[in-house]
């Protein structure tokens, strides 16, 4: 463990050095994949992911998967990717209102099937795979990470960890603030959706509401805590298999900082309603989701810190503990006020090419660690019970969303691990595992007996 950590130390200073960040001139083979999948009303959906593989890029190649949204040829980290020579995966046809709010449903067997997909391809380096993504794209990045066995390491900015507290609690307290205020308005002012939103005390919130309060369909109760914490990062910490980044502003109203971590936030800014609560325990969660992600992950693993706000246009390339599993980085911009958005002031462009270069040049036979939990999760998959990627009825064992591609799917992320970690490493795993959750004994057996 001592020589990893020098190493990665090593790695990290020679990554900030050689940081550049691309030009235009850098060709790009594209690619677009179809993949169909049922969806939870057992319809045939196909989506499509384009990669983009640099003239320069080995073969095969490190990749970097865009989670959830879109990724722009012209956007500056783009750039940056293919620049270094990786290649680049996203989607594409993007339907915001309808894909945010399958967010938790069909939107992550998507994304799911995905990974899966491009993780295979001839020209992919399976040991070389980050993920990474902002916002909702944030969350699908931690959710990915939890479900997965074999991403090398994953970036995750403003990324909801708390599904119950963000979407239904805080959202509907934050909107009742707007709603006061429209209800003042006459009828025609009412059906103005500038006049709505010129009232709106909370209006950034305000212009999205309806979109991902559309979120809690698929909680039809609403204190089914279980279920909550199925698609809670902060309740799958025990799950996660590789190394992650997590960056947050202070000033975040959208998904406000202190379910990720409660040593940063601040009391209300002075543009706030009186009244208004950010604070996970300003709300009445259940027991088992009362607490941040912070709080989930053992202390040796983690390195969290408040760091100062990038200013102007530069570019900023954020310090990382390379020792620690898991970093939280909190950008200072002081305190939420009624106007932000994820962040208030922040121009400059943040840079994680250096955290991904970092561990591409370890590969995920290194960076990955299974734990008990992560086995029980992907046996769950393997024997249809797994509530995020739930089996659907089909003949057709080729469509993702089948108890055969599921099934498929854990036999060769789990094979793949043991070629780095070694069989007997995880044949301990495997009956540590059969002791804490005999109901799964069944499917772990007939995993087992193909990987070891």
């Amino acid at each position: 463990m001592k020589n990893r950590k020098i190493l990665v130390g090593v790695l990290a200073l020679l990554s900030a050095i050689n940081f550049i960040i691309a030009d235009d001139s850098v060709k790009v083979e594209r690619k677009d994949i179809v993949i169909p999948y049922i969806t939870k009303n057992g319809d045939i959906d196909r989506r499509a992911v384009r990669i983009f593989i640099p003239e320069t890029a080995e073969k095969p190649a490190p990749l970097v998967f865009i989670a959830h949204y879109p990724m722009e040829e012209n956007a500056a980290d783009f750039k940056e990717f293919v620049g270094k020579g990786w290649t680049v995966a996203t989607v594409i046809d993007f339907k915001g209102a309808e894909h945010n709010i399958a967010l938790t449903d069909d939107d992550l067997v998507f994304n799911s099937a995905a990974l899966s997909v491009v993780r295979k391809l001839p020209e992919i380096d399976r040991t070389r795979i980050a993920v990474t993504g902002g916002s909702a794209g944030g969350y699908m990045t931690l959710m990915l990470s939890a479900l997965h066995l074999g991403i090398c390491s994953s970036v995750s900015n403003a990324g909801i960890t708390n599904l119950r507290f963000n979407i239904y609690d805080y959202f509907n307290h934050a909107q009742s603030f707007n709603l006061r205020e429209i209800a003042k308005l006459d009828a025609d002012e009412r059906n103005d959706r500038q006049r709505k939103r010129e009232v709106m005390p909370i209006p950034v919130l305000g212009s999205i509401f309806d979109v991902f309060i559309q979120l809690t369909a698929n909680f039809p109760d609403s204190n089914d805590a279980d279920r909550w914490a199925a698609f809670s990062p902060a309740s799958l910490t025990n799950c996660f298999s590789n190394p992650i980044l997590h960056t947050h502003f202070t000033s975040d109203i959208l998904v406000p900082v202190d379910q990720v971590t409660k040593k940063f936030t601040y009391e209300n800014g002075s543009t706030l309603p009186e009244g208004f609560r950010l604070r996970l325990s300003e709300f009445d969660l259940p027991p088992k989701l009362q607490h941040s992600m912070a709080e989930m992950i053992h202390a040796d693993d983690l390195s969290e810190r408040k760091i100062p706000a990038p200013e102007g246009q530069k570019v900023i390339m954020p310090e990382f503990d390379a020792s620690k599993r898991f970093n939280i980085l909190v950008f200072d911009e002081g305190a939420v006020e009624a106007t932000a958005g994820h962040l208030k002031n922040t121009t400059g462009y943040l840079s994680f090419a250096t955290y991904i270069e970092t561990h591409f040049a370890l590969t995920s036979r290194l960076t990955n660690l299974l734990t008990v939990e992560k086995l029980a999760l992907l046996a769950e998959r393997y024997a249809g019970k797994c509530i995020q990627l739930p089996v659907r009825e089909t003949t057709d064992a080729t469509l993702y969303g089948s108890a055969a591609k599921y099934r498929a799917d854990v036999l060769d992320e789990l094979v793949c691990y043991a070629e780095g970690c070694g069989r007997e490493t995880l044949a301990g795993i495997f009956q540590k595992t059969a002791e804490t959750r005999p109901d799964l004994l069944t499917a772990l057996n007939e995993i087992r007996a193909v990987v070891l």
